[in-house]
């Protein structure tokens, strides 16, 4: 909810502030989407959800993203040396930080390539005998993102869209990048803010003039 209050601040401050007497088109949009995202961990497709909040100017977005594993990545019997063959649990969240240049910017359709660059942790753990969750280790690191996705007009402020590329991650630990290195592929579901807020306005001033 903050998100999206913080949304739709950032929508009446651009509007507000490329409005002038003429009541010309504002000159950047605001954009809010859900992401529900899989990706392949070691060879096994788990899911990431994901939101994201951007602004778009002309065919230049910029977006701050925020995602993690939407449940821990498992592996049955992972070899963990002196503790034995255990129950092996992986977490891994990241913020982004996203460019995207849109290559196709049609009524109904929208096709953009983004490169995005985030931070986050890569936290495991592991099952004891009695059935405890153990912490095991905390890795920092830096998600580099490229992906060409295309999106869909459903209506005039909701989008849909699916898209795919892949994502190579820095880590001090050889095997975080190892395992968390790989195809990424999603789908996702988008509201326009910036078109609900100037719709919004316009109907507030139209009202007040009446």
């Amino acid at each position: 909810m903050l998100l999206i209050i913080v949304a739709l601040q950032i929508g009446l401050v651009v509007n507000a502030s490329h409005r002038d007497s003429t009541e010309r088109k504002a000159a950047f949009k605001v954009i809010l989407n859900f992401d529900a995202r899989r990706t392949f961990v070691n060879d096994a497709s788990v899911r990431f959800n994901g939101l994201r909040i951007g602004a778009q100017r002309g065919k230049d977005i910029i977006a701050l993203g925020f995602y993690g594993l939407g449940e821990p990545y498992i592996q049955p019997a992972k070899d963990l040396g002196v503790l034995g063959v255990r129950e092996f649990r992986t977490r891994f969240s990241y913020t982004s930080l996203a460019y995207e240049r849109v290559l196709v910017n049609a009524r109904r359709w929208q096709i953009g390539v983004p490169v995005s660059i985030g931070l986050g942790n890569y936290r495991t753990s592991y099952l004891a005998d009695n059935g405890s969750e153990i912490a095991y280790g905390v890795n920092e690191l830096v998600p580099l993102e490229a992906t060409l996705h295309v999106d869909y007009n459903v209506f005039w402020f909701v989008f849909i869209g699916v898209g795919g590329g892949y994502r190579y991650v820095l880590a001090a630990d050889p095997a975080a990048t190892s395992t968390l290195s790989d195809r990424t592929y999603y789908y996702k579901i988008g509201l326009r803010f910036g078109e609900v807020v100037k719709r919004v306005r316009k109907r507030l001033r139209n009202g007040q003039g009446t």
